[in-house]
C-alpha cells in the first residue's frame, strides 16, 4: 500500500514542480534570435508578403529555402499577432510539456512510474532545454515531433497494429518540411509501412491513403521550391553539405588540377584561405553572377564532393570523427546569449523585434534578470563542457552498443533509429553538438534501456557464480 501511494505521490510532486518552472519560464524568461533564427523568420516573410527579406551578406537574386518552410509559416502568423513573443514563448513551453509527458510514457513502459516521473523532470529542466526554450529555433519543435514520432514506432511494436505505423508516416512527412533531415524518417517509414501491410490482413485503405498524403506533402513541396529558387528538390541547398562537412570541417581539398577547382578559381584565387566558410567565400562569387545561391552552392558543393572522391578514405573516417565529437562538442548555443546587458563585438544581440515578435523582453522584467541569466547560461556551460561528453561517451555509448545487439527486436529499433539519424549528419554536416537536441528524448531512452541491460547483466553474473568455499 505504502509503495502504491509512493508510485503516486511522487509523479504529481514532479508534475507540480514541473508547471511552477513552466510558469516561472514564460513571466521571467524571454526569446531570443540569431541568423539561422532570422532564415525561419525570413522564409515566412516570403509566403506572407511575396517578399524575401534578405539580411547582408546574405544577399540573393532569389529567395533561399536553406530553412525549410513549416516553422516559418509557423512564424509569419505569430508575427501578426500582437505581442508575438508571447505566444511564440507558451507555444515552446507547451511543446516541452508535451515532450516531457511523452518521454515519461515511454519510460514507465521500462522503468518504474517515480523513475520516469524524475528523469522526465530533470529533462524538462535541462539547461539545453531551457535555453532553447527561449530560441526561435526549430531545435525544440523537432525535439516534440521527434518524440512523438517515437511515441507512435513504439505503439506499432507493441501492438502490431498497422494505423500507428500509417500516423507517423503522416507526422514524418510533416517533419521534414520542420527539417530536411527528416527525410530519412519519411523513406524509413513508408517501406516499413509497405512491409507490414504484405502481411496485413485487415482493410488496407488508411494506411495507403496516408502513403499518398505524405507523399504528396513532399511532392506539393518540392514543387513549390522548385518554383521558388528554380531548383529541384527539398532546398536549393544541394552540394554546400559536402563541402561543409568535408572541406571547412575535414580540412581536405582536392588537386588544382581538379576540374571543380579549376571552375572556382575564376571567382575565388588560391591566395584565399581554402577552407573558408561559404558565407566568407560566396562574396567572392556573388557579384559576378548576378547573385545567384544557386551557382555559390554548385562551385563549392562541387570542390566538396571532388575532395571526396579524391579522398573517400579520408572522408570514411572524417565522418566516424564527426559522429563521435558530434557528442564531445562544446554546449549547443551562442556565446553571445551570455551577454545581455554587456556588448559581444563577434556576434551582437539582437534584441529589437520581427513583427510583433519582441525579443529580450520578459512578461516580468527585474533588474537581476540579465545577471541572473547570465550567470546562469555560463555556469550551465561550465557544467556541459566538463560533465556531458563523459556521460555521452562512457554511458550514452556503451548503451548505444548495447541495445543495438539486443536480441529483442523492440529495444533494437531505438539504437538503429539513432544511427539512421545521426549518420547521415555526420557525413553531410560539421561537427555541432546543436544536431543531438530532437534526439536527447531518444538518447535518454536508449540509454534507460543499456543501463537496465548492463545491470540485469552484472547481477545474472554474479548469481550464477559459486560461492566462495572458506
Amino acid at each position: 500500500m505504502k509503495h502504491t501511494l509512493s508510485s503516486r505521490l511522487i509523479p504529481k510532486i514532479l508534475t507540480t514542480l514541473g508547471i511552477f518552472y513552466l510558469l516561472f519560464h514564460m513571466l521571467f524568461l524571454w526569446m531570443y534570435t540569431n541568423i539561422d533564427g532570422y532564415f525561419y523568420w525570413a522564409i515566412g516573410q516570403y509566403f506572407k508578403t511575396g517578399i524575401y527579406p534578405f539580411i547582408a551578406p546574405f544577399l540573393y537574386s532569389k529567395p533561399t529555402t536553406i530553412s525549410p518552410p513549416l516553422y516559418g509559416l509557423f512564424l509569419s502568423f505569430i508575427g501578426s499577432l500582437p505581442r508575438g513573443d508571447m505566444f511564440l514563448h507558451a507555444i515552446h513551453l507547451m511543446l516541452m510539456a508535451t515532450t516531457a509527458f511523452l518521454l515519461f510514457r515511454i519510460l514507465s513502459k521500462i522503468i518504474s512510474a517515480n523513475s520516469s516521473a524524475f528523469i522526465s523532470f530533470l529533462f524538462l529542466i535541462f539547461p539545453t532545454n531551457v535555453i532553447y526554450t527561449t530560441s526561435m529555433m526549430t531545435e525544440l519543435p523537432a525535439q516534440t515531433a521527434m518524440t512523438a514520432y517515437i511515441f507512435l514506432i513504439e505503439r506499432f511494436l507493441k501492438t502490431r497494429s498497422v494505423a500507428p505505423l500509417a500516423y507517423a508516416l503522416l507526422l514524418s512527412a510533416v517533419m521534414t518540411l520542420l527539417k530536411y533531415q527528416f527525410i530519412i524518417l519519411f523513406v524509413v517509414t513508408t517501406t516499413a509501412l509497405f512491409w507490414k501491410l504484405k502481411q496485413y490482413t485487415g482493410p488496407k485503405r488508411f494506411p495507403i491513403f496516408s502513403a499518398i498524403i505524405g507523399t504528396l506533402i513532399i511532392l506539393l513541396w518540392v514543387i513549390t521550391n522548385h518554383s521558388i529558387t528554380g531548383v529541384w528538390g527539398l532546398s536549393d541547398t544541394k552540394k554546400m553539405p559536402f563541402y561543409t562537412n568535408f572541406v571547412w570541417d575535414g580540412h581536405h581539398y582536392p588537386k588544382e588540377s581538379n576540374p571543380a577547382v579549376i571552375a572556382l578559381r575564376p571567382f575565388v584565387p588560391s591566395t584565399v584561405d581554402r577552407y573558408g566558410q561559404y558565407w566568407d567565400l560566396q562574396d567572392y562569387i556573388l557579384p559576378y553572377t548576378n547573385r545567384d545561391w544557386w551557382v555559390v552552392d554548385e562551385l563549392l558543393g562541387n570542390v566538396g564532393i571532388a575532395a571526396i572522391y579524391e579522398h573517400p578514405t579520408e572522408y570514411l573516417f572524417n565522418g566516424i570523427r564527426i559522429f563521435f565529437q558530434t557528442l564531445t562538442h562544446r554546449a549547443p548555443w551562442w556565446h553571445n546569449i551570455q551577454t545581455f546587458e554587456t556588448t559581444d563585438p563577434i556576434q551582437p544581440l539582437y534584441c529589437d523585434h520581427l513583427g510583433s515578435i519582441q525579443f529580450c523582453q520578459p512578461v516580468i522584467k527585474t533588474s537581476v534578470s540579465y545577471p541572473l541569466w547570465n550567470a546562469y547560461v555560463k555556469t550551465s556551460r561550465t557544467l556541459y563542457d566538463t560533465f556531458m561528453p563523459s556521460i555521452f561517451l562512457f554511458l550514452f555509448l556503451p548503451s548505444l552498443i548495447v541495445t543495438l545487439v539486443d536480441t529483442r527486436r523492440r529495444i533494437r529499433f531505438y539504437s538503429i533509429m539513432y544511427l539512421v539519424n545521426l549518420v547521415p549528419i555526420s557525413y553531410l554536416s560539421m561537427t555541432e553538438s546543436r544536431y543531438l537536441i530532437p534526439y536527447y528524448p531518444l538518447m535518454i531512452i536508449i540509454t534507460v534501456y543499456g543501463v537496465k541491460k548492463i545491470q540485469a547483466t552484472v547481477s545474472q553474473y554474479y548469481l550464477s557464480k559459486p560461492p566462495i568455499k572458506k
